[in-house]
């Protein structure tokens, strides 16, 4: 088994991160663009820095009232200019912020979309040292190794994949992964062997270094308590 990390989304007013963080090895705090406010960011590093996890700031299109899910289309620098403001709002509580990743729909949208994906990683150069947590092979990935920015191959423990790597959507209830055990055969799947079996049947390529587990999912904290004893066996 390779070595990986869990991560997850923190600061989103779920009302769980208090039990969540000691499983996770880095979170990702939403920082004003889907949710979260000062009062939120520094309740969030707080317990980030409580149990030794690694910070990052998660931000996201301007748009709460769709929880940063729904794909925008905004002017390149309308959209550099609140990324720059989210992740500054994260970095006035807490400087050293490790990584970067975008949420939502600009994650996904910055995975295929080269415009979307250059935007995101001109801003993200504004904070040397700064990695970003993207999938493998995804647009966004190969333009920051071109840059020279340090990517964080990331995968999902809770959500299933179409052959093509995109994630399923969640309104198609096989898209959401709620069993723990469901949740460990696919990260051990991909750190084990290098593949996922996507929502086809089809066995795919794939490389992740740090897995993914939404807060928002119900049966988030059984999935990382048997990710983390996965993880730690």
């Amino acid at each position: 088994m390779k070595t990986w990390t869990i991560n997850s989304d923190m600061g989103e007013n779920i009302g769980n991160d208090h039990l969540l963080m000691p499983f996770l090895n880095e979170c990702c705090i939403a920082c004003g663009g889907h949710v979260g406010d000062e009062s939120s960011m520094q309740k969030t590093v707080d317990l980030a820095l409580k149990h030794g996890v690694s910070i990052g700031a998660h931000p996201s299109f301007p748009d709460q009232a769709n929880f940063g899910r729904i794909p925008m289309r905004m002017e390149k620098n309308a959209l550099s200019d609140t990324l720059r403001t989210q992740i500054d709002a994260l970095r006035k509580i807490y400087p050293d912020i490790e990584h970067i990743k975008p949420h939502g729909a600009l994650y996904n949208m910055a995975a295929v979309d080269p415009e979307i994906a250059w935007t995101v990683l001109e801003v993200i150069k504004d904070y040397p040292g700064t990695l970003l947590m993207a999938p493998w092979k995804s647009t966004i990935a190969q333009m920051a190794e071109e840059q020279g920015i340090k990517v964080r191959f990331e995968g999902y423990g809770d959500r299933r994949y179409h052959s093509n790597m995109a994630l399923v959507s969640r309104k198609n209830p096989a898209g959401v992964i709620s069993k723990a055990n469901d949740a460990v055969e696919q990260v051990k799947s991909i750190s084990d062997r290098g593949i996922f079996i996507s929502i086809e049947g089809d066995e795919i390529e794939f490389v992740a270094e740090t897995f993914c587990v939404h807060g928002d999912n119900p049966d988030a904290l059984k999935i990382l308590q048997a990710l983390h004893h996965l993880k730690v066996s």
